[in-house]
């Protein structure tokens, strides 16, 4: 009796070894199937990195102006941020005076106090890093384009100690056939999207 059920057993699984593999045929559809499938669906994973890149650029220009409006009122001091549309390039500044402000006397020079410089911010999220993105530089932004500015150097926005800009305008940013608009309200500040 144990020699049967023994023969039984093996019998048994050399059936099931001899159906458990695939033909050529079996793997050869399903290899074609995976084709057609990756060939529809590729030009719609291009579609989407293309305008995750583009919202992605297009949220660090609204975090640039927002964060300088929101610095300028948290420290007392002046931001400015240019978006630079020839270099593609984000920047950060913070006023800084030429006056020493701790050394004890009664007065400060005129001149001290009104020729500082605007030095670039630390970028808030990366430590170490100054606040300066440069957009062809950055892989996540790959082919994106400040097509359009309104805060190019030399005519950069400025936030005074209380937030108010000094003026308003748009930045278009593009990227194949489709472009986002950062548009900064003239007096509140208040930065809107839209496409």
């Amino acid at each position: 009796m144990e020699r049967k059920l023994k023969d039984n057993f093996l019998t048994c699984m050399s059936r099931l070894q001899l159906s458990a593999g695939f033909t050529f045929v079996e793997i050869l559809i399903v290899v074609m199937i995976m084709g057609i499938i990756a060939t529809i669906s590729l030009p719609a994973l291009n579609e989407s990195l293309e305008d995750t890149r583009l919202r992605g650029a297009t949220d660090e220009v609204v975090t640039a102006l927002e964060y300088a409006q929101l610095t300028a009122m948290t420290s007392g001091r002046e931001t400015r941020v240019n978006i630079e549309s020839s270099d593609e390039r984000i920047d950060v500044r913070q006023y800084t005076t030429n006056a020493d402000l701790f050394s004890g006397g009664d007065a400060l020079a005129a001149a001290d106090v009104e020729n500082g410089t605007y030095e670039l911010m630390p970028y808030p999220l990366k430590k170490g890093i100054n606040y300066s993105v440069i957009l062809t530089d950055e892989n996540q932004f790959e082919g994106v384009d400040i097509t359009i500015s309104d805060f190019n150097v030399g005519s950069s926005v400025d936030f005074d100690a209380q937030g108010a800009p000094s003026k308003g305008g748009a930045a278009t940013l593009a990227l194949g056939s489709s472009q986002i608009v950062v548009t900064m309200d003239a007096l509140t500040g208040k930065v809107s999207v839209s496409e």
